[in-house]
């Protein structure tokens, strides 16, 4: 890693525990597994955590000997303290007892009360510790394990259709918050680079993350994208799918400008054909366009971007066959598992 790389670690880092130490009632759970899989996800913050756990610490013995309103007792030395907290916080995720663990740390009666001082006395000293030891890295203080260095983040490339990009930005921020930064178009294309070499660039990622909505299967530059990731003979080991259905769209902000419909049809053999036909109606229709250009060389643009739809064309009905028996995850379900299935493939990959 370089400097650029964890200052911004560090940013990212600060966004994620502010999350959790302003955690509301109802979301301490869910705030916590993303903070936890942040650390774990980033292997800096995990080496350092990891290099702090000397020993395992029985939580289920060290809660059941203490009284309802006693407050657990912190270890003076630094690393200790990083060891104790994060085996507490684990613990709490495993055993989901975050308003449990947390009960007698406040002064009010009200259980926000009791989770607010619970954080500001417990789990900001793991905040605060981790904090300072990212800074030491940055000053170089602490140097960096060689390992680390080395380490190559995969290459996650995330394709959408432009009518959902409201979506693409969602998993955009929820891998950003994971420590991953995906490849699209709004960041990968610089001024007067060419869409079609960013295109074939895609092939070169480990990953693709494809948000597969009606639209998506309808849409040139999304199929051509498909179309070159197949190429690849390992291309199904590339490919995370996100099945679009019309209910995801309460996972958008309220008033968000989405259609009615949007989802994919793609679990039925009719379905499938309809899809299918799209494209040969579509070559069909760009033959009968070229055919009335008279200028020979005005056709050469017309018949490149033929061979993409012929490319699309010959590719649609394995690529439907393929997505429709895999089994694909509903962004509703990725979201619930904080990507639980996608990370599991990515962490196979690098590992």
């Amino acid at each position: 890693m370089n400097i650029k790389q964890i200052n911004k670690l560090c940013r990212d880092f600060r966004a994620n525990s502010s999350r959790l130490l302003s955690t509301k009632l109802g979301s301490e759970q869910q705030d916590l597994s993303r903070f936890l899989l942040f650390i774990e996800n980033n292997t800096l913050i995990k080496e350092y955590v990891s290099e702090c756990i000397q020993d395992t610490l029985d939580f289920e013995d060290i809660l059941s000997s203490k009284d309802w309103n006693d407050k657990l007792e912190l270890p003076l030395n630094p690393k200790e303290e990083v060891s104790y907290i994060y085996q507490l916080l684990k613990y709490i995720e495993l055993k989901n007892a975050y308003i449990q663990v947390s009960i007698g740390y406040g002064s009010g009666n009200k259980i926000q009360d009791q989770i607010d001082a619970f954080n500001h006395q417990v789990t900001v000293h793991l905040v605060n510790h981790i904090r300072e030891y990212l800074e030491d890295v940055i000053t170089g203080i602490e140097s960096v394990p060689l390992q680390i260095i080395e380490e190559d983040q995969p290459k996650i490339f995330i394709s959408y259709c432009w009518e959902d990009k409201m979506f693409a930005d969602l998993i955009d921020e929820d891998f950003k918050v994971m420590g991953y930064t995906l490849t699209r178009d709004i960041r990968g294309l610089k001024f007067k680079d060419s869409i079609k070499s960013f295109m074939e660039s895609i092939g070169k990622h480990d990953f693709v993350i494809s948000i597969i909505s009606d639209k998506y299967l309808k849409s040139v530059n999304c199929m051509y994208e498909i179309s070159e990731v197949m190429r690849l003979r390992e291309y199904k080991e590339k490919m995370l799918l996100v099945i679009l259905r019309d209910s995801d769209v309460e996972l958008l902000p309220k008033g968000s400008d989405m259609p009615v419909q949007f989802a994919a049809n793609i679990y039925s053999i009719e379905e499938q054909i309809n899809y299918i036909t799209y494209w040969e109606n579509k070559e069909t229709e760009y033959l009968n366009m070229i055919s009335k250009i008279t200028q020979e060389i005005s056709k050469i643009q017309p018949l490149q971007e033929l061979k993409r739809v012929k490319s699309i064309s010959g590719n649609m009905s394995e690529f439907l066959s393929d997505i429709s028996d895999w089994n694909n995850t509903n962004l509703f379900e990725l979201k619930e598992s904080n990507y639980e299935a996608f990370i599991k493939e990515i962490k196979t990959k690098v590992n």
